[in-house]
């Protein structure tokens, strides 16, 4: 955690600019922001010759910000921050740390972030290009902000990730309701909403109006509250789906351990 104290530590006095990747690295022992097609779901990509730029903060408030705002108990034990790898790095945590790092560079000096972004983001954009394949991000794998608060100032003018790449497919899950709006707001936003196990009305009112519904299931279901299931692990791209359908994915084993009350997992 030395990036971190020495942030915190020299915070009124240090100024973050961002010059290139090399020297962001430099100044935040950090390697990189995000990854392209790494997790085992996110490698799913290349059989749609699709390249998937991902981004993976720190959950909940586990950084001091919380980045979850419509979590829960459940959702937030059961989080997949704490499967895969991440799971089995329970002795050094380096991936947790990792996170914890991203998340307090994204609030702490969020320009500079969202600078190196940006440069990652052309970097793996110019690649897919070169490949032939398609490209999306995805900026919310572990937490739940929205895409206008990734913004900088170009030429002045403030501008979120989303206006800035007008030509990439942006998507992300969430449970905050109200952020369905930024659908209509930008055509390169696609949103899939998520059942929280206490969000029921807010889900049957999402596919009501054509949104899509994420749901974890112990086991998957060919229909679930009268709509079509499916198969959500198949790739991760959800905005190849269709919008009125529930998003059935698999419950994956995380560190804590599942309880049969519990109404996050059906």
């Amino acid at each position: 955690m030395e990036y971190s104290f020495y942030l915190c530590r020299n915070k009124k006095t240090i100024t973050m600019n961002y010059l290139n990747r090399s020297n962001a690295k430099k100044l935040t022992g950090l390697n990189y922001l995000g990854s392209v097609n790494l997790t085992t779901k996110h490698a799913k990509a290349y059989n749609y010759n699709e390249l998937t730029y991902s981004l993976y903060l720190a959950p909940a408030k586990m950084s001091g910000y919380e980045v979850c705002p419509m979590r829960n108990d459940e959702c937030t034990l059961l989080c997949l921050n704490e499967s895969g790898m991440n799971r089995i790095d329970v002795k050094k945590n380096l991936i947790n740390e990792s996170r914890i790092n991203k998340t307090k560079l994204f609030f702490e000096y969020r320009e500079f972030f969202v600078n190196w972004l940006i440069d990652e983001i052309n970097v793996t954009k110019n690649k897919a290009e070169k490949l032939g394949y398609r490209f999306s991000v995805r900026l919310n794998n572990t937490s739940d902000i929205s895409p206008e608060l990734f913004y900088t100032t170009i030429n002045g003018k403030k501008k979120n990730i989303l206006e800035i790449f007008p030509d990439v497919q942006f998507y992300d899950y969430t449970k905050v309701y109200n952020r369905i709006k930024l659908t209509k707001k930008y055509s390169n936003y696609d949103l899939t909403f998520s059942f929280s196990g206490m969000n029921l009305s807010e889900c049957i009112e999402s596919l009501n109006n054509n949104v899509r519904v994420a749901v974890v299931f112990k086991k998957v279901p060919k229909t679930f509250w009268g709509y079509e299931v499916i198969d959500g692990d198949k790739y991760d791209m959800r905005y190849k789906d269709g919008n009125n359908v529930i998003v059935g994915l698999k419950f994956k084993t995380v560190r804590n351990k599942i309880k049969e009350h519990y109404k996050f997992v059906v």
